[in-house]
């Protein structure tokens, strides 16, 4: 079930109404029948991947609390972590690992041939098993208590609008959340109207719309040139932010009309910087801190000095990389922003000092100007591997960044896209930039609440005209479905 679909926007106010009338102490239940409603209308089979991760990590974190010495707890976290990985392991590496297998082996034996499943990738099985990980770690640690109501504990699993895509919830954030003594609050359900509002615009209106331009560019790799491809990429950048963050907009808003809060998972303008460290603080925010808090620090206290930490970084990003598929396009992804994030930590002092010298010190706007062309470009080039099919269509789309023909701007346009989509969806992107101005890091919801009725109506009459008479086709999936 999308997000963008009618058959949302008749479940949610159903789900809602129910919940509101229901007993406090059977709230739970109601929540965890939609929630496995939700996921079951995609493919009703894999619902048991859900029940079979809920029970497993349930019962290890019962008997992590229940044991006393640390030697009886780690076999229960063993189990829990394998069980988890095997799941990944089975749904989305084994065919690529045996087809690469496959490769290697015909070097000795030319007809060798890659044993195969035939499964398809279950919708989130990357976000619920990373969040259950997370759980039992957390409790091995003494961070968290074990949930002793399973029923609250598959909720928080399974609870739909962060099922499929996030956020990556920490136990000690959502389960606690779970004892729903909530109020029916007029205000808290117009603030998750209006999250809901402006992921739909930000989805139907700038991300599908910007995919035209970038799934045409990239369906043919070798047929495009320099500021084509550039701009195709440029595109991506925006179109994967719109298209997820709108994604998350929505799971916000979806909740906070429950009652529950979710975390933040972006900053509103997390292109508008000039620094990958400070990208990643903003840019998929749980799942950057399950990597920091679960694989970056493990790893620093196994070694000494910078070398090691810059390698910890390195593996750390490109196991992010490795998580988003599998595929040599995502290692490579991945591989490179920690070579990026690692090389700004080792060089960001001795750069700073050589900068200043030269009168470029940091506050300067020719300093911001040159850091930003730096950072941005480097985004495009990595973002190319996260795009591209292969790392074949990669390689030959960034071979074509080098001719650059004098710009002919119309027609470059117009040999992809009609000229009038890409001046609706650069207009409503710019649109959106000034608004989030507006936000100064705020979320929307907080933002319009400190407005007068007329500008929140004003806002809302932009948003749905431009939504109905815009908005593309509400069929396409959101791109982290994928993952």
């Amino acid at each position: 079930m999308l997000f963008t679909s009618l058959d949302y926007y008749i479940f949610l106010p159903v789900v809602v109404l129910v919940f509101f009338l229901a007993p406090v102490r059977w709230r739970w239940a109601w929540l965890l029948i939609a929630s496995y409603y939700f996921y079951m209308d995609w493919n009703p089979w894999y619902i048991w991947l859900i029940v079979g991760s809920t029970l497993i990590d349930y019962t290890a974190a019962l008997q992590i609390d229940r044991q006393k010495e640390q030697r009886r707890k780690k076999p229960w976290l063993w189990m829990s972590i394998a069980a988890n990985l095997g799941l990944l392991f089975t749904f989305k590496y084994f065919n690529f690992l045996s087809i690469e297998v496959a490769k290697v082996a015909r070097w000795f034996e030319p007809g060798f041939e890659a044993a195969q499943l035939d499964v398809l990738l279950p919708v989130g099985i990357s976000f619920y098993t990373f969040q259950t990980m997370a759980y039992t770690i957390d409790v091995y640690r003494g961070f968290a208590k074990a949930e002793r109501h399973l029923g609250r504990y598959a909720l928080y699993v399974s609870f739909f609008p962060q099922l499929v895509a996030g956020p990556i919830e920490r136990s000690r954030d959502l389960l606690s959340q779970f004892h729903f003594d909530y109020q029916f609050d007029y205000k808290r359900v117009v603030g998750g109207l209006q999250l809901i509002l402006w992921g739909l615009f930000k989805k139907l209106v700038i991300a599908d719309r910007l995919a035209l331009f970038v799934d045409e560019v990239y369906r043919f790799p070798g047929q495009y040139e320099g500021f084509t491809v550039w701009l195709a990429s440029v595109f991506f950048l925006f179109q994967i932010f719109c298209d997820f963050s709108a994604y998350t907009d929505i799971a916000i808003g979806s909740a906070r009309i429950l009652g529950i809060r979710l975390s933040q998972n972006f900053e509103n303008r997390v292109y508008a910087i000039t620094s990958f460290n400070r990208f990643w603080r903003g840019w998929h925010m749980t799942l950057t801190n399950w990597f920091r808090d679960y694989v970056f620090f493990q790893l620093t206290p196994l070694g000494r000095g910078m070398a090691w930490i810059m390698l910890a970084t390195l593996i750390s990003f490109t196991l992010n990389g490795i998580w988003h598929g599998a595929e040599w396009t995502f290692l490579i992804w991945g591989g490179l922003n920690g070579l990026f994030v690692a090389l700004e930590t080792l060089l960001s002092k001795p750069a700073d000092r050589w900068l200043s010298r030269i009168g470029l010190a940091k506050g300067k706007p020719l300093r911001w100007l040159a850091d930003f062309a730096l950072f941005f470009n480097l985004a495009v080039v990595s973002i190319i591997f996260f795009r591209a099919v292969d790392t074949s269509s990669a390689l030959t789309l960034l071979g074509q960044l080098r001719f650059w023909a004098p710009i002919q701007l119309h027609l470059s346009i117009a040999d992809v896209i009609d000229i009038q989509e890409f001046i609706v969806g650069v207009g409503a992107l710019l649109f959106m930039d000034g608004f989030h101005r507006l936000l100064k890091g705020q979320s929307v919801d907080v933002f319009l609440a400190q407005q007068s009725w007329w500008v929140r109506w004003a806002f809302y009459l932009i948003l749905i005209h431009a939504i109905l008479y815009l908005g593309m086709p509400p069929d396409r999936e959101f791109i982290y479905f994928d993952f």
